[in-house]
């Protein structure tokens, strides 16, 4: 896939705001402070987007299944149909934390069929730079007949990794796939024969995407790629640097090290 399937810039977002066939998604989020990204949309937001939570949005309650287990299809083509959303409008979902939200509700949308969403290139930021507005104002979507269709996406299980040779790339940092910290999760390390890829190596320093996908340039189309991180999220934005690079669409876990480090059975490095 080109970068003008997968992004759209700042600059001809706002040449799009107020259009019926644009929806804009604020994905903004923190993990450590549930309700730090809908303050902040309270507080300013590209005008007209619409606002959608990480743990109530984007995920179903943690469980077995990991800190931010998927939500069924059902439920998140409900959400969708109330933020208007069709399939023949353009769906723009951006952040201010280095697009790993965005890229988790731009994931999500293909995972129910949608072609027609790309990613605000810089989040936030890039929208900010061109010195455009923020609005207050709670949009007022009609709501639509959504019908999700078949994925766009692929999805492995913890059974499907332990019976199948993957190539694992974990999206975390460094030092957690190492095992030399660990703040997040009860258990340090990583899935054995995993290659680490941070999530923000695929960023230049403008905040906006590496178009070239260097980080992934030693990696042949012939693997069969899965994504992970800590919980699902940031997988996906690696997700885009892998396809920026030219290659084959990996698939996700979406269980990811939470959820992975739920059976003692299941084996871990180092």
């Amino acid at each position: 896939m080109v970068i003008n399937e997968l992004l759209i810039e700042a600059t001809e977002l706002t040449q799009m705001i107020g259009s019926e066939n644009c929806v804009v998604i604020d994905c903004r989020a923190k993990l450590d402070d549930p309700d730090w990204g809908q303050n902040e949309y309270f507080r300013g937001h590209i005008p007209g987007a619409t606002f959608a939570d990480l743990n109530t949005h984007l995920s179903a309650p943690p469980g077995s299944r990991g800190r931010h287990p998927l939500p069924t299809r059902e439920s998140f083509t409900d959400l969708l149909q109330d933020w208007g959303v069709t399939h023949d409008k353009l769906i723009v979902p951006y952040d201010s934390n280095n697009h790993v939200y965005a890229c988790r509700f731009w994931w999500m949308a293909r995972w129910v069929g949608m072609e027609n969403v790309k990613v605000l290139n810089g989040g936030l930021g890039s929208w900010l730079s061109l010195g455009e507005n923020l609005s207050t104002d709670a949009p007022k979507q009609k709501k639509s007949q959504f019908v999700a269709k078949s994925p766009l996406t692929r999805t492995v299980s913890a059974d499907d990794i332990q019976n199948h040779d993957y190539t694992l790339i974990d999206a975390r940092a460094v030092e957690r796939f190492r095992g030399e910290v660990e703040t997040i999760d009860s258990k340090a390390g990583h899935i054995p024969s995993a290659l680490c890829r941070p999530y923000e190596a695929n960023l230049l320093a403008d905040g906006k995407f590496d178009a070239q996908g260097t980080q992934f340039s030693t990696l042949t189309g012939d693997l069969d790629i899965v994504c992970y991180c800590g919980s699902g999220v940031s997988a996906t934005q690696n997700i885009m640097g892998i396809l920026l690079a030219g290659l084959p669409e990996p698939a996700l876990y979406p269980g990811s090290w939470s959820e992975w480090i739920q059976n003692p059975s299941r084996p871990t490095s180092p």
